[in-house]
């Protein structure tokens, strides 16, 4: 009995009669209604490059502040290492943001 009943919610669930939303509430991306594909497309892009920038800045500057912690605790060798490593990373993040940005 339980096996009838999931096979045919189970049927009628993949032809979506249980659907809460019927298809004329469905909204197209813009690019799809008549809009530009291409500035869609580019502010996207523009958007994940700045947020990747920003998370890469941000751990950049958190290991030059654990290289610094590293300086006052009395290591300066491990200082050196998180503190090269934080300079790197803001040069490279920097150097990906300023590419990026002459492309888009």
């Amino acid at each position: 009995m339980y096996r009838i009943i999931f096979i045919a919610i189970f049927i009628f669930g993949a032809f979506g009669i249980f659907s809460s939303t019927p298809a004329q509430a469905i909204e197209l991306p813009n690019y799809a209604q008549g809009g530009n594909l291409k500035t869609t497309a580019t502010t996207k892009g523009r958007v994940i490059t700045e947020t990747i920038s920003l998370i890469v800045a941000i751990l950049a500057i958190i290991g030059i502040i654990i290289g610094a912690g590293w300086f006052g605790v009395g290591q300066p060798e491990k200082g050196k290492v998180w503190c090269l490593g934080g300079v790197v990373a803001l040069l490279i993040g920097g150097s990906a943001y300023g590419i990026a940005a002459m492309v888009a």
